[in-house]
């Protein structure tokens, strides 16, 4: 995929997961704890509100074009003035004006934990950046008045303009960081999670049976993807074994989810089967899909895809057979995969999942957690890289044992079939005059099922021999591709009946004289 076009992507799945905050625990009660409230501003600074839990300030930059040139501009100025450089949490852009965007961040001020937002608005060849932040456990009316100030730049996007600093939750949270150090998330007592790296769907699992989702995508695949039709052939490679009597069967797979693309609420309803089966594969609970309680479409800015906002009741069932109904609250986006026409995604940046009569406790705690995910950047995009290379490697390992396995095949095909010859000859030797036409009869109806069976081969193989018949050479093309090859090499030497296809079956059942 082009380098605009995946961050494009992201930019659009960041969005639809600061929308989840708007509608998954983002009102919760304040405390009270103050904040500390810094004394001045960073140069070229000017602050419009400024309370005892956190301030509103303003700045302008110039030469620059983009928001997140802007953006990257004002990081510097915020990690001299506060303890250390802010993280990032979630950017986003307006959907329709795309000189305006912005940022949530967190970092330390006097040793305390601050949480804020960075709203850019472009013009003439510069940027206005507003910056606010304010202690984590500000008061609510801090809070308001913060987010009340007059701002210079545009007003962000509905989603990001919930609260920026997430309540405090019911329970403390302790923070874990991943061991691959591309981030963090802060878990309640007793909630466990077992995601190694933030480049991986991120999965939480409370002591009954909670589950907070967060960036999880589902590949989903129409009726007419290759790999689909991939799957149907091995499945006849196998019966087509069973037949000749080897004992050859293929590993067993993960389920396909096979569906035509849809809205994110039909989706879910209409996937629910597959993905059971799938969760089932692994060893976990079956589902059954119930009722949509509510449903809300959201915005989304990746092309052709559809987000909306899934409050829906489903049934899961233990291994042990013990069922439970669950609520979830989630946001979803059916987005479809570049240049994949056959092929699109189930895109999850945040879900909840809860027993129905806990579900409103469960809510706070689950939300909190959700928002504590932070992100390193510049360690993500490290571990992505050597994932692709370590991918590429792979690629090449599976080619290599698929060739390995073919040839497997094309032996052990040969070798019943120099079998079946032996005793057949050995049968026409032993038989008698009276027994040729029944003996003949027999012969051709083994050699065009041979050939038959040469021609399945072939097509699982995917090439055919290309016989030069003025040298003698030969040498093989793609399946799909020799009549072109051979009527190429044709024309190159000027002989219409140079080059020639010889199909496997005339190679190892050729027509005999005569007939």
């Amino acid at each position: 995929m082009p380098k605009r076009q995946r961050e494009n992507l992201r930019r659009a799945a960041v969005v639809s997961a600061v929308c989840a905050f708007v509608f998954i625990g983002c009102n919760r009660p304040q405390s009270t704890s103050a904040a500390p409230a810094a004394t001045d501003a960073p140069a070229g600074y000017v602050v419009e509100v400024s309370t005892d839990s956190g301030k509103s300030m303003v700045t302008s930059k110039s030469k620059v074009s983009t928001v997140d040139a802007a953006l990257l501009a004002t990081l510097p100025d915020l990690a001299a003035y506060f303890d250390a450089k802010p993280t990032i949490g979630s950017a986003y852009q307006d959907a329709h004006d795309s000189t305006v965007g912005g940022a949530t961040f967190s970092d330390t001020l006097h040793g305390q934990q601050i949480r804020g937002i960075l709203s850019c608005k472009l013009h003439d060849g510069g940027a206005t950046v507003d910056v606010i932040f304010c202690n984590t456990n500000a008061p609510k009316a801090d809070l308001e008045k913060l987010m009340s100030a007059p701002k210079s730049a545009a007003p962000a996007p509905a989603a990001p303009a919930a609260p920026v600093a997430p309540a405090a939750p019911p329970v403390p949270l302790t923070e874990q960081d991943f061991p691959d150090g591309t981030g963090s998330i802060s878990l309640a007592d007793g909630w466990t999670t077992q995601t190694q790296s933030a480049a991986d769907p991120i999965f939480i699992v409370g002591p009954a049976g909670q589950t907070v989702i967060l960036h999880n995508g589902i590949g989903v695949n129409t009726s007419d993807s290759p790999i689909v039709r991939q799957r149907q052939a091995l499945l006849n490679m196998e019966a087509q074994n069973a037949r000749y009597g080897f004992n050859i069967k293929p590993p067993k797979l993960v389920p396909l989810i096979v569906a035509p693309f849809t809205d994110p609420v039909s989706a879910i309803q209409n996937l629910m089967p597959a993905i059971s089966q799938r969760t089932q594969f692994y060893g976990g609970p079956s589902m059954t899909f119930d009722h949509i309680i509510s449903s809300k479409t959201l915005p989304t800015k990746i092309p052709d895809a559809k987000s909306a906002y899934v409050d829906y009741v489903f049934t899961k069932t233990a291994p042990d057979g013990t069922s439970t109904s669950c609520r979830s609250e989630a946001v979803l986006t059916s987005m479809p995969v570049p240049y994949t026409p056959t092929a699109w995604l189930l895109y999850t940046p945040i879900a909840v999942q809860s027993p129905v009569g806990s579900f409103k406790q469960d809510l706070p705690v689950m939300a909190a957690m959700a928002k504590s995910a932070k992100i390193n950047m510049d360690r993500l995009i490290q571990v992505m890289q050597a994932r692709n290379r370590q991918t590429q490697q792979m690629s090449q390992q599976l080619a290599a044992a698929a060739d390995a396995q073919r040839k497997a095949s094309a032996d052990a095909f040969n070798q019943w079939q120099q079998t079946s010859m032996d005793i057949h000859n050995q049968q026409m030797a032993e038989s008698d005059r009276e027994a040729d036409d029944r003996n003949q009869n027999f012969n051709n109806y083994e050699w065009q099922r041979s050939r038959n069976a040469a021609d399945f081969n072939e097509s699982i193989i995917g090439t055919r021999t290309v016989y030069d018949t003025v040298t003698g050479e030969s040498g093989y093309a793609n399946l799909t591709d020799v009549n072109g090859v051979v009527d190429s090499l044709n024309d190159a030497a000027n002989d219409p009946n140079r080059f020639v296809q010889v199909p496997l079956r005339d190679q190892l059942y050729p027509v005999p004289p005569g007939k």
